[in-house]
């Protein structure tokens, strides 16, 4: 008996021996070593990239007049940038811009277009211009007024512009609720030519900040400020005194009739951002300013997150 547990015990002791051997060389299924361990790569769980769905909605500025390279202005110029962010695989740009609409007549197509209200309901983002018409549809009946009343009739259509604008935005999150805004904008197309016009420049900021106070009431929604349109090349404040200098008209009764006899302008646009052929749209190198700030303001209010 002896002889036997002896033997047992060297039995049981081998296969102990030989166990602890067999799970430090890692032989066993499932078995890590301690540097095995630590070097393990944990899988990151990346978000999956999506078709970022926009309705562009609005004016010329959104028709693209002035374009002509056919990017349909700062739609096509938009889609490229933001299919280079990490998130977004595909832009799909629904365009829905007519050229000389107010924001009341884009607002009335809105609610009386199934096909743009289908739009809407499948789309992340409202984008709309609007506003341009509306001032200098109005202000083309101001040339003989004083500069007071030319202003108080600017703060009058500015209201009646906000509320287009809240309407048009309610009807987008009536449409889906999820919906996020881009508001953009306006600019002065004349401030090279009449920097001295100040009841110009004074409408404009009037128009632009009822714009951005509107957006400012809605969740998820962004105002794009493009008004470096205006000064085009002229970036600077001495740049932008010396044409003041060189400009002695500061009636907005001049502007009017220069805009009337274009034989007054030059052939070549003065600024270097608008069109040569109306002096008053943006061309490609100002859809190229337009779809890089809208793209900036969209990427800051994390829309493609």
């Amino acid at each position: 008996m002896k002889v036997v547990r002896e033997i047992l015990f060297s039995i049981i002791g081998i296969s102990v021996i030989t166990l602890l051997i067999l799970w430090g060389l890692g032989f066993f299924k499932g078995a890590k070593t301690p540097s095995q361990v630590a070097n393990k790569v944990v899988p990151t769980t990346q978000k999956k990239v999506k078709n970022l769905k926009i309705l562009a909605l609005g004016d010329s500025l959104t028709q693209g007049v002035g374009d002509t390279k056919n990017q349909s202005g700062y739609q096509q110029r938009l889609a490229k940038k933001i299919t280079k962010t990490k998130q977004i695989k595909k832009a799909t740009i629904y365009d829905e811009g007519v050229s000389g609409e107010r924001s009341d007549q884009i607002l009335k197509r809105f609610k009386t277009t199934t096909k743009i209200q289908k739009e809407a309901a499948k789309s992340d983002v409202l984008i709309v211009t609007a506003g341009g018409n509306d001032l200098f549809q109005n202000l083309q009946k101001d040339v003989t007024e004083s500069p007071s009343q030319v202003a108080v009739d600017v703060n009058r259509i500015s209201l009646t512009y906000q509320d287009n604008l809240e309407n048009i935005f309610k009807y987008a999150r009536k449409l889906n609720p999820k919906i996020k805004i881009v508001m953009v904008g306006i600019y002065n197309p004349f401030y090279v030519y009449f920097p001295n016009v100040v009841a110009i420049t004074d409408a404009i900021n009037t128009f632009n900040t009822t714009a951005k106070a509107t957006g400012d009431y809605f969740k998820h929604a962004t105002f794009v400020d493009i008004n470096a349109l205006s000064v085009g090349q002229y970036k600077t404040l001495s740049q932008q005194q010396r044409l003041k200098k060189q400009s002695t008209d500061d009636d907005i009764a001049v502007v009017e009739k220069n805009q009337l006899e274009k034989s007054k302008f030059d052939t070549k646009e003065k600024n270097n951002y608008l069109s040569d052929a109306d002096h008053f749209h943006p061309n490609d190198k100002g859809y190229d300013m337009m779809a890089d700030k809208i793209f900036k303001a969209m990427d800051r209010a994390r829309i493609f997150k």
